[in-house]
């Protein structure tokens, strides 16, 4: 906890790169890799998390965590953005998601309890394919990156408000800077399958690239176990959504 703690003390610079990836021993701390990749455990109490209202980032509302790692390299990523970008308001719209928060978002779309673009997906009686509607923008539970503390969602899940005016600025600049400290657009344009385009959603490498080989070995291991709505018939396609992203992640 030392080595961490220093790391983040020491960087990332407002001018420099990031530091490398953390060492394996240092990722989960007490929590076994299996439930911690996949969700089953709790964020609010686990020590390497942090309130986003503690750390001082602007979030959409309170109660949001993330890793301490990910929240300083946001901070100091955003000394730049107000000093490039002191007209617009950037915030966190979503941060980390334990397994049952996400296991909630996809029942409901599952149910038809949530429609997805106006459909109520209980028409689909294919269970492959309502659960490839659901994933156009929503993990399966145990395998969204949002479990790890090391992603988040800014400003809008609106894909046009990052076409034109302030949301365009937000990306561009996104684009152009936050590599610096760390971070990797992770649903990107031009991929072949996966995620739809997220330009809302990012990752702090340093931590989510060592956990992302973490959770294909586990998931080869068949240590990946989670229970939902159409798990039987789709959980063989999580390798391919989890997989499928902008090279700057992997």
């Amino acid at each position: 906890m030392f080595l961490i703690a220093l790391v983040v003390a020491c960087g990332p610079a407002e001018s420099g790169p990031v530091g490398e990836t953390v060492p394996d021993n240092q990722l989960y701390g007490k929590t076994p890799a299996h439930l911690y990749l996949s969700g089953q455990f709790d964020p609010y109490s686990h020590p390497d998390f942090l309130s986003l209202e503690k750390a001082g980032i602007p979030a959409s509302r309170k109660g949001m965590v993330l890793r301490k790692e990910t929240a300083e390299a946001i901070k100091q990523m955003l000394v730049r953005f107000k000093k490039d970008n002191p007209d617009i308001q950037f915030w966190v719209q979503s941060a980390t998601r334990p397994f049952y928060s996400q296991k909630g978002i996809w029942e409901a779309k599952w149910n038809g309890q949530r429609k997805v673009n106006g459909k109520d997906l209980r028409t689909i009686k294919d269970p492959l394919q309502r659960a490839r509607t659901i994933l156009e923008y929503s993990s399966m539970p145990g395998t969204s990156r949002h479990h790890w503390g090391t992603d988040f969602d800014i400003n809008s899940l609106n894909p046009s408000y990052y076409k034109t005016g302030v949301g365009k600025r937000i990306y561009e600049w996104m684009l152009a800077n936050a590599p610096d400290f760390g971070f990797c657009l992770v649903y990107t344009e031009g991929r072949n399958g996966g995620y739809h385009w997220e330009p809302w959603h990012w990752s702090y490498r340093p931590l989510a690239a060592p956990m992302l080989r973490d959770w294909n070995r586990l998931y080869a291991e068949k240590k990946i176990k989670t229970s939902f709505s159409g798990s039987e018939s789709a959980f063989h396609l999580a390798p391919e959504y989890v997989n499928t992203i902008g090279a700057a992640c992997k």
